[in-house]
């Protein structure tokens, strides 16, 4: 019997897809990103980052497309980043908010499409950044499928809890992929 949390997150397939675009090639994930409807801790409890904002490239390793991502600050511990699809110019152009949330001595992105109506869930993304590149996994949904949290402090303490797992951002078979921004300078 599917719940309505678990159907909401059945649906939301096409939306990910959307979401993928932005953080990275959809080729490049080997699973499907975990979503939930709380994020990983309050927005006033986010730290800032000053090296997220700017412009960032990256080239799609199977088409060889180019994709680009703004991310901009949006308040003094949030962030909003837009795209759109590099394969069609007339596409709409899509919005996030994204705000760090620290977990043990990883950070993590809390990642919410706007506009989307009534749908506010949230999808999470371990990232680092290293001079001019931008690291990211998306957490997959493997290690949640039959977990259901009350508060953001319970999924946190469940991140925390599988640091270590390789399958929090691969899934089952183990061949999870970091994706490589570039800060683009032109």
């Amino acid at each position: 019997m599917n719940t309505p949390r678990r159907e909401t997150r059945r649906l939301m397939g096409a939306r990910r897809s959307v979401l993928i675009l932005i953080v990275g090639a959809a080729s490049a994930l080997a699973a499907c990103p975990y979503s939930d409807d709380l994020p990983l801790a309050a927005p006033s409890e986010a730290v800032a980052d000053s090296a997220l904002p700017g412009t960032w490239k990256m080239q799609d390793p199977d088409t060889g497309q180019w994709m680009t991502m703004e991310l901009a600050r949006f308040s003094e511990k949030e962030y909003v980043a837009w795209s759109r699809d590099p394969s069609d110019a007339k596409s709409k152009v899509v919005l996030y908010r994204l705000f760090v949330t620290p977990i043990g001595d990883e950070r993590f992105l809390n990642i919410q499409e706007l506009g989307q109506g009534g749908d506010r869930s949230w999808t999470f993304a371990n990232y680092r950044v290293s001079g001019d590149t931008l690291l990211v996994r998306f957490v997959d949904d493997a290690l949640f499928s039959s977990q259901s949290f009350s508060s953001s402090d319970a999924l946190r303490n469940f991140i925390r809890a599988n640091l270590q797992d390789p399958r929090l951002y691969s899934g089952s078979d183990g061949t999870g992929s970091v994706m490589k921004w570039q800060r683009a300078t032109d």
